[in-house]
């Protein structure tokens, strides 16, 4: 895209040739081309116009004449089915059972980094274990990163604090006061991390902490440092009381830097402590201790051509033919969650169908599916009824998790439970926690946000917005401040970003306000070039003092291991 006299316009290839089938068309008539035509799934009438070669281009396009929809009387949607068994991963799950039997049996723990492309069953392989690791008395907390979250001071160490406090059936802050404020602490010891956790606790409008509030370190790097010793002494009290533990960092290339310390710690504590930590990543760039001595790897790969079949069946809820399921395979190279969606698109359109007593491909149809995943989710959301794809996209815009209520409140009306029912069977939305939902994927969120216009996108990020800045506790300054941006709205994001990364800085989250400041400066770069002049400096000089808060904090300097990324199979 590039923006022209401050408004936004989409550049390219695929726009370009837009534009000029459009200047072919008569007046009154609409021209697709072939592939335009193909994703409709044959829902259009159309009358073919030939092909031309388009200027600039080497091949020839397929055009064809809009007469108006085909009908749909005969297309049924896919009824998803309940998640199934853990197919394949026999090997893999070996792996993680035997880490738990030595932890068990020598009271030291250690760390599996698990590595796969989106969709490889990174997350599916951590649920199987689960099981595995109660059945052998382990505790078990699971913890999860987002992208978008990455800028949020302390997110993973707060979201594991209260995963540990809810296994305890009360509040975080009552749990930390009791495993760190015993008798036999100093007092100067209590004055300290009740002051740091009081910064924390009033960046993220926690209560409870309004006493220790006198005692917060001026210095950030004061706040880092204790922070870090704080979550030393928590993992030791927590193992203490609760005994050997598995913890899963899902989406471990995600977690905020500020939290990064803290894993680092919980990593070291591993090696003697009866804990397991189990970190699920994308291939790249992997966090400074996945180089530590006795840290494991383990890369998921594609399946197998027959576990691709067992799966496939699985999602058809019949057996697929051994011609369905090789083409299956090599369209998806065995990539779980492309097996899945490819299958659902296939019943879908009728590319699957029963013959023989098997489910079978039909004709040449297969050949024309999506060959990427966000084609295969972007025509599953297009056949939604309208309610319901409108209410997925407003979710998108809200995040990853979300609550019906906060639909209901952008959409002006209330949403029918047959709307929800429809996104639950089309395996796109799963429960998250009492009262929330949340998306079945990643990849299935940005679809259903990449296929709102842009002004929609906009109106909404700015409804969203105005709702945070004035519901009873107003959300954090950065929270507000990423959909003003994303709603264009340059003059009220400013300030809020600002306000954000100062906050940031002020407990010792150097990363976070260096990327806030840095995002203020591009941002006013054309309003007040001045203004973005000093953001950048800013900027400059909270990236100058992380290597100062992590020696103030103990840590070594960052480092990370490269590791080269793979091509994802073809949906």
């Amino acid at each position: 895209s590039s923006a022209i006299d401050g408004d936004l316009r989409l550049t390219g290839e695929a726009i370009t040739t837009a534009a000029r089938i459009q200047s072919m068309a008569p007046p009154g008539e609409i021209l697709l081309d072939g592939a335009t035509r193909w994703a409709a799934r044959e829902r259009l009438a159309t009358e073919p116009r030939g092909s031309v070669v388009l200027r600039g281009q080497s091949t020839s396009v397929e055009l064809h004449a809009l007469r108006g929809e085909a009908g749909m009387g005969a297309w049924i949607p896919y009824r998803a089915a309940a998640p199934g068994p853990l197919v394949g991963r026999t090997t893999e799950l070996a792996t993680l059972e035997s880490a738990m039997d030595r932890t068990m049996h020598t009271g030291r723990g250690g760390a599996i980094v698990i590595l796969g492309d989106a969709g490889m069953g990174k997350s599916r392989l951590l649920q199987a274990a689960e099981a595995m690791a109660r059945e052998r008395g382990f505790a078990w907390t699971w913890t999860e990163n987002v992208s978008y979250a990455r800028g949020e001071p302390y997110r993973w160490a707060r979201q594991f604090a209260q995963a540990a406090a809810d296994e305890h059936g009360i509040d975080s802050g009552s749990l930390v006061r009791r495993f760190l404020f015993r008798d036999d602490v100093p007092d100067d010891v209590r004055r300290r991390y009740g002051g740091a956790i009081a910064a924390i606790a009033r960046d993220a409008a926690f209560t409870g902490w309004e006493a220790e509030s006198a005692d917060m370190p001026s210095d950030p790097a004061d706040v880092a440092a204790t922070l870090v010793e704080v979550a030393a002494a928590y993992i030791d009290r927590l193992l203490e009381t609760t005994g050997p533990r598995v913890l899963v960092i899902d989406d471990v290339q995600w977690v905020d830097p500020s939290s990064a310390g803290m894993v680092d710690l919980v990593v070291q504590r591993t090696t003697d402590h009866p804990l397991l930590v189990l970190a699920a990543s994308r291939p790249g760039v992997l966090p400074g201790w996945a180089s530590m001595p006795g840290v494991e790897e383990l890369d998921l790969e594609g399946l197998a051509e027959p576990e691709t079949a067992r799966l496939a069946t699985l999602v058809a809820r019949a057996a697929v033919d051994a011609d369905g399921a090789r083409s299956i395979h090599e369209r998806t190279g065995g990539n779980p969650l492309f097996v899945g969606e490819t299958v659902r698109a296939f019943l879908e359109d009728g590319t699957l169908r029963w013959r023989d007593g098997l489910v079978a491909l039909v004709g040449s149809g297969g050949s024309r599916l999506p060959i990427t995943l966000r084609a295969l989710l972007g025509a599953r959301i297009d056949s939604l009824p309208t309610r319901a794809r409108a209410a997925l996209g407003i979710a998108s815009v809200i995040g990853f998790t979300f609550r019906v209520s906060e639909v209901e409140a952008l959409l002006g009306a209330p949403l029918d439970p047959a709307s929800v029912d429809h996104l639950v069977d089309a395996a796109l939305i799963v429960p998250h926690e009492e009262g929330k939902w949340r998306f079945a994927h990643a990849l299935i969120h940005d679809a259903a946000y990449a296929g709102l216009l842009a002004s929609r996108r906009r109106q909404l990020h700015s409804a969203v917005a105005d709702r945070m800045a004035v519901r009873p506790s107003p959300a954090a300054p950065g929270q507000i401040a990423a959909h003003r941006v994303a709603a264009g709205d340059v003059a009220q994001a400013l300030p809020l970003l600002r306000e954000a990364a100062d906050s940031a800085l002020a407990l010792g989250a150097a990363a976070e306000a260096a990327a806030l400041w840095r995002q203020a400066a591009d941002l006013a770069a054309d309003v007040d070039p001045d203004a973005a002049a000093q953001d950048r400096a800013r900027a400059l000089i909270a990236i100058d003092s992380i290597s100062g808060i992590r020696e103030a904090a103990g840590l070594e300097p960052a480092r990370g291991a490269v590791r080269p990324g793979r091509r994802s199979a073809p949906g």
